[in-house]
Formats: C-alpha cells, structure tokens, sequence
C-alpha cells in the first residue's frame, strides 16, 4: 500500500459499502456502520493523511472480512468492477498447468461474455473484436493469499454502457443460469440455459474454473465500481458441478440459419435484465421477411434483439401507446421462434397506424 487513496474516492467507497456519516470530530467525518467507526480526514492535505488512511483501511476490512490490500487498492483505484475466482480450499502450491489452466479459464470467461454483450457471437463467428482485445488489455489480473484464486479488475468506463459492467453482468447472469441448471432436477433443465442464451463456450469455461478432474467447488464473485454500486454477488458452485457444466457445454449447437430480415408489428411483450445483462428483448407480432419476401401468409410472433437502452424504451411507448414498429436486421430461423437481432438505427416506429394483414 503506497500511493494513498483521494478522499473523495475514500468517502464513494464508504456509501457505496453501506456505511453512513454518524458524526463529526475536529473537522473530520465519522462514517459507521454496525459497531464499527472510522475517522475519514476533511482533506487530501493533512499532514498525516496517509498513517489516517492505513488506520481507516485496517478497520474497514474488518468490518467487511476482507484483505486491507483489497480495500486499498479499491479505493485508489474505484473505476472498476471486480471478478474474483476462488477456490474452496487453501492451496500451499499450485502445479504450472493447473494455474495457467485457471488463468486462461477465466479469460475465455471474460473475453466471450464480453464478444455476447457486443452481439459478436450471435451469428456464431469466433473472433474476438477490437472492443474485446482493448477490455483484455486493460483489465488488471491480481491473485488472492488466503485461497488460490483470481481477481479481475474490468474498467468502469465514463460511458453510458460500459462494456466491461456489461461484461461483468452478462457473466453473472450466465453463471447464476448454469448453477440453476447444475442444482434443478427438471428434465428441461439444459434447454432453460439455451433459452437464457447462455453459449456452449461459457460454459466450457465455468467447467474448467473446477479443476482438471471437474470436481472441485469454487466461487464467483462481483464487486462492483463505487462510481456506480451495486449489491456485491457471490455464485457458489458445490462439488461435482464442473462435470454437469461440461455436460451443458457439449450440447449441440448447430450454427445459425441467418439471412437479412424484419418484422413490422405491435409491440406484444417485453424483457431484459438489470442494464441489458442479457440484452433487450422484445416479442413483436407482425409479417416476416427474409430477403424482403414474406415468410407464410399470417403474422408470427418474433423475437428482436435490441441494441440500446434508448431502443428498448421506445419499444415500451410503443407497447403502451399501440404504435407499430418496425425491426429489421438478421434473421435467425433455427430456434423455436424466429429472432431480429436488430442493426445499427434498425429499430423504428413505423408511419402504419395499424399493423400489415
């Protein structure tokens, strides 16, 4: 711990933690939380605001059970999310493959989670875009004492959709289905996962993070940037899960049917998750094209992918208000309803008062 934290990232930590200013001591904050008290000093130019600074830190990780390094480093530098993997046990010594085995798990891990949230691997191409290779490049790779095990730290962008809190969210998401799936004894249990979209490659991935022989448990956890908090998650895997996550990941997966196509219709449901994790979807019923010829005589439900926010919220009005809209984009054909994983500006309201017959 050298360069010490700014207090005003010191003070975003705090509230984003769950701890309150309870009062004031000789021009300093007191911030608490449960029986625990710190001292936050009123600026960066006291005196003795780096000997303040390793007190403050030493009680706030144990408040939090955690490292002092792990708050120190948060608080110095707050413009990330955190992915940690672990493992259940301590471990004195690591072979070189195994250690490197994890290493590359959890970086297939981010790397194709991040190419889903940009919609790079809805068509099945494998390649890593630009934005992907830029994320891997500036994420910072730290290991853990206390267990083996990693800590990822992914940029918290000043954007309105940072791709690596999309990234981290789309992981989350995609690890919370899997482990639903290890733990469910419903038949369709693997086909929810395929209907969640979550890939045959993440979870190869989640199945190496158990070890060589699948068996061992582990954890994924998420801490989130204090610029823009949300509730710390950790996905506990039992024992025994890596085989079953293999098993999912081995699905067939036959490639995409995929032509240009849209829809033209009313707006007749909508879902995503917290920041677009898993995307913005909505179901349209209107008439299908592919190539810009109608598929059947009658209107269907489809599937659009939308690619924004701002999509998503027009596509609300639209429901509300009875608008038709307009999607188009790619088609894909070989799932159980068709899906328009809509183009750039491909997503409109249309001028028709009422939809196509």
């Amino acid at each position: 711990m050298t360069t010490p934290p700014r207090i005003d990232h010191v003070t975003a930590y705090l509230a984003a933690r769950g701890w309150t200013v309870s009062g004031r001591w000789r021009g300093a904050d007191i911030w608490s939380r449960s029986e625990f008290d710190v001292l936050v000093p009123a600026t960066d130019a006291v005196g003795d605001v780096v000997s303040r600074l390793r007190e403050l830190v030493s009680c706030v990780a144990d408040a939090e059970g955690l490292a002092p390094e792990l708050i120190w480093r948060e608080m110095t530098t707050p413009a990330v999310d955190v992915v940690s993997y672990r493992t259940h046990d301590a471990i004195e010594a690591l072979t070189l493959p195994a250690g490197a085995a994890a290493i590359g798990a959890v970086s297939e891990l981010i790397a194709t989670t991040a190419g889903e949230a940009l919609g790079d691997n809805r068509t099945g191409v494998r390649r890593r875009s630009d934005a992907v290779r830029l994320l891997l490049d500036r994420s910072l790779l730290s290991l853990t004492e206390d267990t083996f095990g990693l800590e990822v730290r992914l940029p918290y962008d000043d954007d309105p959709e940072p791709l690596g809190r999309r990234t981290a969210l789309r992981m989350l998401h995609s690890s919370r289905t899997v482990l639903y799936a290890v733990n469910s004894s419903e038949v369709d249990a693997f086909e929810h996962v395929a209907r969640e979209g979550v890939s045959g490659a993440v979870c190869r991935a989640l199945a190496l993070l158990a070890g060589p022989d699948r068996e061992a448990p582990f954890d994924l956890g998420f801490r989130w940037s204090p610029l823009q908090p949300l509730d710390d998650v950790a996905v506990h895997f039992p024992p025994g899960a890596g085989t079953r996550i293999a098993t999912i990941g081995r699905r067939e997966e036959p490639a995409p049917d995929t032509t240009s196509g849209g829809v033209e219709g009313l707006v007749t449901g909508l879902s995503h998750d917290a920041d677009g994790a898993n995307g913005w979807r909505i179901e349209v019923r209107g008439i299908v094209r592919a190539d810009g010829d109608p598929i059947g005589e009658a209107r269907q439900s489809v599937t659009v992918l939308l690619r924004t926010a701002d999509e998503y919220a027009t596509a609300l009005a639209a429901h509300r208000d009875g608008r038709v809209v307009r999607a188009v984009g790619e088609l894909v054909r070989n799932r159980r309803r068709p899906e328009i994983h809509s183009a750039e500006q491909g997503f409109t309201l249309s001028d028709q008062i009422r939809p196509e017959t």
